[in-house]
C-alpha cells in the first residue's frame, strides 16, 4: 500500500473514532439526564405518598377512625414500589 494510500486510511480511521466518541459522548448526556429525571421524579412520588398518608390520616380522624402506623407504612411502601414494579428495564432483572 502507498504512503497515500496509508495516509487516507489512517484518516478515515481517526474519523470514524471521532464519531463514536462523539455518539458515546451523546449517549451519556442523554443516560444522565434520564437519571436526574428519574430522581427528581422519585422525590416526587415520595413526597406525594408522604402527603396522601398525611391526608389518610386526617381523614381518619375526622370519621374517628385513624389508622395505624403500620398501615400508613405499608401504603407508603406500596406507593413507592408499585411504579417500581410496572417500570420497565428497573426492577430485580435490570
Amino acid at each position: 500500500m502507498s504512503d497515500e494510500a496509508e495516509t487516507i486510511a489512517t484518516r478515515l480511521w481517526r474519523d470514524r473514532i471521532g464519531i463514536r466518541e462523539q455518539e458515546r459522548d451523546a449517549a451519556l448526556a442523554r443516560a444522565r439526564q434520564a437519571e436526574e429525571k428519574l430522581a427528581a421524579l422519585m422525590a416526587e412520588n415520595d413526597r406525594l405518598a408522604r402527603e396522601n398518608a398525611r391526608l389518610r390520616m386526617q381523614i381518619g380522624s375526622e370519621t374517628g377512625q385513624a389508622p395505624s402506623e403500620t398501615e400508613l407504612q405499608m401504603e407508603a411502601l406500596k406507593g413507592a414500589l408499585l411504579p417500581l414494579l410496572s417500570s420497565p428495564g428497573i426492577g430485580l432483572n435490570a
